[in-house]
């Protein structure tokens, strides 16, 4: 009986430190949506040898985002075909996307990142799985778009 409540006091414990280690900033509602680039002396479409794509999500907590994760792979969790890892910035109670040289203004606590994507690279993913790293860089849960 002592050997049963020791294993049970030692499984809530190991529960209890697994839970805490999980990260308190959720993101919901993934979407993905092509977005057609416009340049501005002409008012035409752009060219382009693939395509962009906007991928936004809402989360519960954005001042505690410190990075932004989006996979686009052949399955579920993988990014085999581009990974883009993205940092989020306040300056002045407003917050960026960071992604490579450009910043990307945020608004409310919807993360919006716009990816361009070769058409190799198009026609090579499957999935898009997108997540966050709060700022005890714990992960937060993980979207899954399926093309």
């Amino acid at each position: 009986m002592k050997a049963k409540l020791i294993l049970f006091a030692i499984s809530l414990t190991i529960s209890g430190f697994i839970v805490a280690q999980s990260s308190n900033v959720q993101i919901m509602d993934i979407l993905v949506s092509p977005v057609t680039m416009i340049d501005t002396s002409t008012n035409l479409p752009m060219q382009t040898n693939g395509e962009n794509l906007a991928i936004l999500c809402k989360t519960n907590d954005l001042a505690s985002v410190e990075n932004v994760i989006i996979l686009f792979g052949t399955s579920e969790n993988l990014g085999d075909v581009i990974t883009v890892n993205a940092e989020i910035v306040e300056n002045d109670g407003a917050y960026y996307l960071s992604i490579g040289n450009e910043m990307q203004k945020l608004q409310e606590n919807v993360i919006s990142a716009t990816i361009e994507l070769s058409q190799q690279q198009l026609e090579a993913y499957n999935f898009i799985t997108m997540y966050v790293i709060d700022n005890a860089e714990q992960q937060s849960n993980h979207l899954v778009f399926t093309k």
